[in-house]
C-alpha cells in the first residue's frame, strides 16, 4: 500500500514498543484491519499518530469516522472506540469488512462489551503489553540519552506497572537530576515514587467517581468483584461489571491496585470515604463468605480495624507456619486483636522463626503478669525464654527461668527444664525437676523429652553406651510431634554432641544428616545441625569438605550467637589446621565479639575448645580464660563426666602442647588417665596425651607415637593422630625413626582431603614446570610457613623441604629467594589464602 519513501518510524515516541513499531512497519503494505488494544497510558494514541502521519505522507486520505464514506485505497485509523455509543462501533464493524480500505482502531479492554467483541471478531487484534525492563532501557536510551542500568529499569518497571505514559512521567523526573550529584538506587526510588505519583494524581482526578471507589475496592484482595460492588456501591450488576472493566482499563488494577497509585487515590477521593469503602467492602466479603487470606491480610494492611478480621487472621496463623504465623499475629493485633491474649501463640512462632527481638518482647510481658497466667501458660512462656535464651549463648539464664518457675509449675516441661540445668550445670535443681515429671502425659513429644533428659543424665553419669541409646531413641520419638514447638536445643544437636564427645562420629554425623532431610528450610535448628555436621568433617581432617560447608552456609543474617560460637570455632580450627597464621590471626580476631557475649555450658565446650587452641597458637588466651574456667566449674559442678570433660581436657593437652608447656599439660593427662578407666575414647586420648609428654621432652619411642597416633585415628581424630606423628618425626634424632613417622603421618592424612591452599588441578595448569609436590611446597612457601611447618603440613622433614625448595628455584631459574617467591606468586600460588 505504501511506497519505499515512507516516513521513518519517530525515534523516540515508539521507542521501547517493539510490537507496535512492528505493526507500523507492516501496515506499509496491503490494507490492514487491526483492533488495537491497550489500558490508558499504553501508547495507542502515540501509534495512531505515527500511522495516521505515515498514511498522510503517502498521500493516502485518513478518516476518523466510519460515515467519514471513504473512496477504495483510504483509510479510517479511530482512536478511544471504548467511548463511542453502540451504535457508531457498529457502524465501525461494518466498514470493517470493507477489503479496499484501511481500517484501525484502538480501544481500551472492554470484554463485557458485545459491540467490542463483534468489532475485534471482524478485525485482526494487537495487544499493547506493559514495557518490560529492557523495554525502559530502550526508551531511556532515545528519550534521555542515558543507558539506565538493568536494575534502576526494574525498578522502573515495579512502580509504574509499565504504561508508556507513567514510564515517561518517571523517565521525565530522571532527566531533571543533576548528573554531577551521586545518586543510590533508593534515593533514585524515591524521586521515581514522586513523580510518579504526581502524575498518578492528575490521571486520577479527571476520572469519575464510581470509577474511584472501585479503584479504592480493587486495592485490596485480588480484585473487585461485581457482587461486592453491587453491595458496597449500590448499583445494578451490568454497570459493576463496567465499572470493574473500566478499572482494569486504567491501566493502574491487574489483580490490585497498582502501589504507588494508592496515596494520589486517597488525596483524590478522601482518606475517610477510602477507609469507608474498604471498611464495606470487608462486611461485604465477610456476608458472603469470599472473605480469603490474601484479601484479609491486605484489609489489615490498609488500616481495616475489625474484630471479625483480627478472628479471620488469628484463625489463619493456627494453621501456618511459623513465619507466616508470627505475621499474622502481628497483622491480627493491628486489626483489633488483643495483644496479651496473643503474646504466647505469638512469640513462639516469632521464636521458631528467629525473630528473637519479638519474642523477647512478648515473653518478657508474660513473665511480667505471671500472676495472671496458668500453670501451663506461664511453663510455655518460661520454655520460650529459655529457648531464645539459649539460641543467644545464654544457657545460664534459661536455667534461671526454670530455677524461677520451680518443679511445681514446671508440668510437662520438666524434661526440657532438666536437660537445660544439667547443661548449665545445676545437677541437683535439674533432679528436682525430674521428680516432677511422672505425671506428664505419655505423648510422644512427653515421652521423647523426658528419654533425652535421661540420656543427658546417663551421660554425666558415665553410662555412655546406655545414655547413646536412651538419646537416639528420645530422638526418634520427638520428631513425631505435631506441631512444632520452640525449644533450648534440639535433640538432634544433643544426641550428635554426645556421639562427638566420645567419638561416635559416624553415629552422629547420621542422626544430624536425618534431621537435616525432615526439618523445614526455614527451620532454626537447620543452621546449628549444619554446623555440627561440619564440625565432623573437620575434626576427621576432611578440611576441603569442612571449609565448602562452612562457605555455603546462608549470609544474609547474621547467625544467633550460639551458632555464630561454632562458626567462630570453625574458622579458627579449620585456620590452625591449615597452618594459615594470616588466616588464623583474622578469624581469632572476628571472634572477638562472640567470645565476650557467651557463657559456657555443657554444649558449648568443644567450640571453646577450639577457640581455646586457636588463642594458644596466637599467645593470646588470657582473652577466653574467663570462659575455660567457667567450663572447668562447670564439669566440677557435674562430679568431672568423662563424656563431656575428656574432649576439653584433650584441647587442654594440646593448647599446652603449643605453649610447649609440659607443666600445664600434666593436669590434663591426669583428668584423662582418671577418665580412661571407664572409657576407652579417654583412654585413647589419654595415651596420645602421654605420648606427646615424651615428644616434647625429647624422648621419642616410634611404637608407641605410632600406637597412640593409630589410636586417635580409631576413634575419629585422624588429623591428631597424623599431627602427633609428624612432630614427632620432626623432633626424632636419627633418620629411620622420623622416616617411620613421616610415614605413619601420611597414612592418617585423608586421601580426599587438602587443606584450603593446597594445590589441584587449576594450580598444577598455573604451574605445570613442577611436580605436584612442589607444587604442593610452593603453594605452603608462599603462604609465608617455614621449612619445619611446611614439613609438618605434608608429612615430610624439613631438610625435604629444603631440597624441594631448592629445586624449585632452579625450575624457575631465579636468581634470589624473593625473585622465586615473586614468580611463584605470580604463577598463582597462595592465591586462595
Amino acid at each position: 500500500m505504501l511506497t519505499s519513501e515512507s516516513t521513518v518510524i519517530p525515534a523516540t515516541t515508539l521507542a521501547g514498543m517493539p510490537g507496535a513499531q512492528a505493526f507500523l512497519l507492516a501496515a506499509r503494505t496491503g490494507n490492514p484491519h487491526m483492533l488495537i488494544r491497550g489500558s490508558a497510558g499504553s501508547g495507542k494514541t502515540a501509534l495512531l499518530a505515527a500511522i495516521r502521519e505515515d498514511l498522510r505522507a503517502n498521500g493516502i486520505t485518513v478518516a476518523t469516522t466510519a460515515g467519514a464514506g471513504l473512496e477504495p485505497g483510504g483509510a479510517l485509523v479511530v482512536d478511544d472506540a471504548h467511548r463511542l455509543p453502540d451504535a457508531a462501533v457498529d457502524a465501525l464493524t461494518t466498514v470493517a469488512h470493507r477489503q479496499d480500505i484501511t481500517v484501525i482502531v484502538a480501544t481500551e479492554p472492554r470484554p463485557h462489551s458485545r459491540v467490542l467483541r463483534a468489532l475485534g471478531d471482524t478485525l485482526g487484534s494487537l495487544v499493547l503489553d506493559p514495557m518490560s525492563a529492557r523495554d525502559i532501557v530502550v526508551r531511556a536510551e532515545s528519550t534521555l540519552g542515558v543507558r539506565l542500568p538493568i536494575g534502576l529499569a526494574a525498578a522502573i518497571l515495579r512502580i509504574t506497572g509499565g504504561g508508556v505514559q507513567t514510564v515517561d512521567a518517571a523517565l521525565g523526573a530522571l532527566s531533571h537530576l543533576d548528573p554531577a550529584e551521586p545518586r543510590t538506587q533508593a534515593a533514585l526510588e524515591r524521586v521515581l515514587d514522586a513523580a510518579t505519583a504526581a502524575h498518578l494524581r492528575a490521571r486520577l482526578a479527571e476520572l469519575d467517581a464510581d470509577l474511584l471507589c472501585t479503584l479504592a475496592i480493587a486495592a485490596i484482595g485480588s480484585g473487585p468483584d461485581p457482587v461486592e460492588l453491587v453491595r458496597v456501591l449500590s448499583v445494578d450488576p451490568a454497570a459493576a461489571q463496567d465499572l470493574i472493566d473500566r478499572a482494569r482499563g486504567t491501566g493502574l488494577v491487574s489483580h490490585t491496585l497498582l502501589p504507588v497509585a494508592r496515596e494520589p487515590l486517597a488525596a483524590v477521593l478522601g482518606t475517610q470515604r477510602v477507609a469507608r469503602l474498604h471498611a464495606d467492602s470487608l462486611r461485604a466479603k465477610l456476608a458472603d463468605g469470599t472473605l480469603d487470606l490474601p484479601a484479609a491480610r491486605a484489609y489489615g494492611e490498609a488500616g481495616v480495624t475489625d474484630p471479625n478480621l483480627a478472628g479471620f487472621l488469628c484463625g489463619a496463623a493456627e494453621d501456618a507456619e511459623p513465619p507466616l504465623a508470627a505475621s499474622l499475629y502481628a497483622e491480627a493485633v493491628r486489626a483489633g486483636a488483643d495483644r496479651a491474649t496473643l503474646a504466647l501463640r505469638w512469640s513462639e512462632a516469632a521464636a521458631l522463626c528467629a525473630d528473637f527481638d519479638t519474642a523477647v518482647a512478648l515473653t518478657d510481658g508474660l513473665l511480667e503478669r505471671a500472676a495472671d497466667l496458668t500453670d501451663t501458660e506461664l511453663a510455655a512462656a518460661v520454655r520460650i525464654a529459655a529457648s531464645v535464651a539459649a539460641q543467644q549463648g545464654m544457657l545460664g539464664r534459661s536455667a534461671d527461668l526454670y530455677e524461677w518457675l520451680g518443679p511445681a509449675r514446671v508440668g510437662p516441661d520438666a524434661p526440657v527444664a532438666a536437660t537445660v540445668l544439667l547443661a548449665a550445670g545445676r545437677p541437683a535443681q535439674a533432679e528436682a525437676m525430674t521428680d516432677r515429671q511422672a505425671g506428664a502425659p505419655p505423648t510422644s513429644t512427653s515421652a521423647g523429652a523426658s528419654l533425652l533428659a535421661q540420656g543427658l543424665r546417663q551421660s554425666i553419669d558415665g553410662q555412655v553406651a546406655i545414655a547413646v541409646n536412651s538419646l537416639t531413641r528420645g530422638l526418634s520419638l520427638s520428631v513425631n510431634g505435631s506441631r512444632p514447638r520452640m525449644l533450648p536445643d534440639s535433640g538432634a544437636a544433643i544426641t550428635a554432641l554426645a556421639g562427638i564427645a566420645c567419638g561416635e562420629l559416624a553415629g552422629a554425623q547420621a542422626v544430624l544428616q536425618r534431621a537435616l532431610d525432615t526439618e523445614p528450610r526455614e527451620s532454626t535448628t537447620r543452621q546449628r545441625h549444619e554446623l555440627l555436621l561440619t564440625w565432623i568433617a573437620m575434626i576427621r581432617g576432611d578440611l576441603d569438605a569442612a571449609t565448602a560447608r562452612l562457605d555455603a552456609m546462608p549470609t544474609e543474617t547474621e547467625p544467633a550467637p550460639r551458632d555464630a560460637l561454632f562458626v567462630a570455632a570453625l574458622r579458627v580450627g579449620l585456620a590452625r589446621r591449615v597452618g594459615d597464621i594470616g588466616a588464623l590471626t583474622h578469624s581469632w580476631e572476628r571472634a572477638h565479639g562472640v567470645i565476650a557475649e557467651h557463657s559456657a555450658d555443657l554444649f558449648s565446650l568443644l567450640p571453646l575448645g577450639e577457640l581455646w587452641l586457636g588463642a594458644a597458637r596466637l599467645r593470646d588466651t588470657d582473652r577466653l580464660a574467663h570462659l575455660i574456667e567457667q567450663a572447668r566449674e562447670l564439669l566440677t559442678r557435674l562430679g568431672e563426666p568423662t563424656l563431656w570433660g575428656s574432649p576439653l581436657h584433650w584441647y587442654g593437652v594440646q593448647a599446652a602442647i603449643l605453649a610447649e608447656s609440659p607443666a600445664e599439660l600434666l593436669p590434663h593427662a591426669n583428668a584423662l588417665g582418671v577418665a580412661a578407666e571407664t572409657s576407652p575414647y579417654a583412654a585413647g586420648l589419654a595415651a596420645a596425651g602421654r605420648a606427646w609428654l615424651r615428644v616434647l621432652q625429647g624422648e621419642i619411642d616410634a611404637t608407641v607415637v605410632e600406637q597412640s597416633a593409630r589410636t586417635l585415628d580409631r576413634i575419629g581424630l585422624p588429623w591428631d593422630g597424623a599431627r602427633l606423628a609428624s612432630e614427632a618425626a620432626l623432633r626424632a634424632s636419627d633418620t629411620r625413626t622420623a622416616t617411620t613417622l613421616l610415614q605413619v603421618a601420611r597414612s592418617l592424612r585423608p586421601a580426599a582431603s587438602s587443606a584450603p591452599g593446597t594445590v589441584a588441578g587449576t594450580e598444577r595448569e598455573l604451574s605445570a614446570g613442577l611436580t605436584d609436590r612442589e607444587a604442593e611446597v610452593a603453594n605452603l612457601l608462599v603462604m609465608g610457613l617455614t621449612y619445619r611447618d611446611i614439613g609438618a603440613r605434608l608429612f615430610i622433614s624439613a631438610k625435604t623441604v629444603e631440597h624441594h625448595v631448592a629445586r624449585i628455584r632452579r625450575r624457575l631459574d631465579a636468581t634470589s629467594r624473593a625473585d622465586m617467591l615473586s614468580m611463584l606468586r605470580a604463577m598463582g600460588h597462595g592465591a586462595e589464602n
